[in-house]
């Protein structure tokens, strides 16, 4: 029986975790995780680790803007995603000097004229954002990607529309 418990004793201290190994446990992990930071270029710990955070102002053109709406967006006005809820920024300018035109057909030339459409404005809003930058995806916003040619449905406190981005700084 002596030798029995002796036996079970030496099997308990074999079992035993102390903090040696917890300690090349951590060791191990931190080798792991410095590898695959080293040689996956997009790595999940880079995206953690990584603050791509930066300031932009970027410009959005709303087209044939009533002139009864052109002083519902103001400077300093927040500025929503229609679709997402996300906060984009803030209004820095606006330009609404442009008067709308549209091409319309002359019949006595036979070419396409421009002519200026009474009463409509195109409005170009300049918004100041903090957005994230990728080097392979471009600048995002709460998850919004902000490029030159992407649509966006926006909402200020007294308008909503659709515009098309126009202007992104340029890395």
């Amino acid at each position: 029986m002596n030798e029995n418990t002796n036996v079970k004793a030496v099997k308990k201290r074999k079992m035993r975790f102390n903090i040696v190994d917890f300690l090349l446990i951590v060791i191990v992990l931190a080798v792991v995780a410095a590898l695959l930071y080293v040689f996956l270029p997009n790595s999940f710990i880079k995206g953690i680790f990584a603050d791509e955070s930066v300031t932009i102002q970027y410009a959005i053109e709303f087209k044939g803007v009533d002139e009864a709406f052109l002083q519902s967006i103001k400077e300093n006005d927040v500025v929503i995603d229609s679709v997402t809820k996300a906060e984009l920024g803030t209004v820095t300018a606006i330009d609404y000097s442009t008067q709308y035109t549209e091409l319309k057909y002359d019949e006595e030339s036979g070419n396409g004229v421009l002519s200026v459409v009474p009463n409509k404005h195109n409005v170009i809003v300049i918004i100041t954002a903090n957005a994230a930058h990728d080097a392979d995806k471009g600048y995002t916003i709460g998850g919004k990607r902000i490029a030159v040619g992407e649509l966006i449905a926006v909402r200020f406190p007294n308008f909503t529309g659709e515009g098309y981005c126009i202007s992104v700084p340029i890395n």
